[in-house]
């Protein structure tokens, strides 16, 4: 199965609002895979299958299959990062 063989396809993604290409999240987070891609293109291909035939067992792990903060999490880690950018 080629790399880009699904890269034009798209869903519409939850996080941005619009319509996004399967090539842009399969390398979103620094060359990996978003962590929302299984689910997102669940329903337009075998996307877990993909990504288990291009990614080690150790990474599939880190990008699909660790706990991910809510958005109340998210949203404190930001807080804090900005208090500390600020010095306080």
């Amino acid at each position: 199965m080629p790399l880009r063989a699904f890269d034009s396809l798209t869903v519409r993604c939850p996080q941005l609002g619009h319509d996004i290409t399967f090539g842009y999240c399969r390398v979103l987070e620094d060359g990996l895979p978003c962590s929302r891609a299984l689910v997102c293109f669940a329903s337009r291909f075998p996307v877990e299958a993909f990504f288990r035939a291009i990614l080690t067992g150790e990474t599939f792990v880190r990008c699909f299959e660790r706990p991910r903060p809510d958005r109340v999490g998210r949203l404190l880690s930001e807080v804090e990062a900005a208090r500390k950018r600020a010095g306080g």
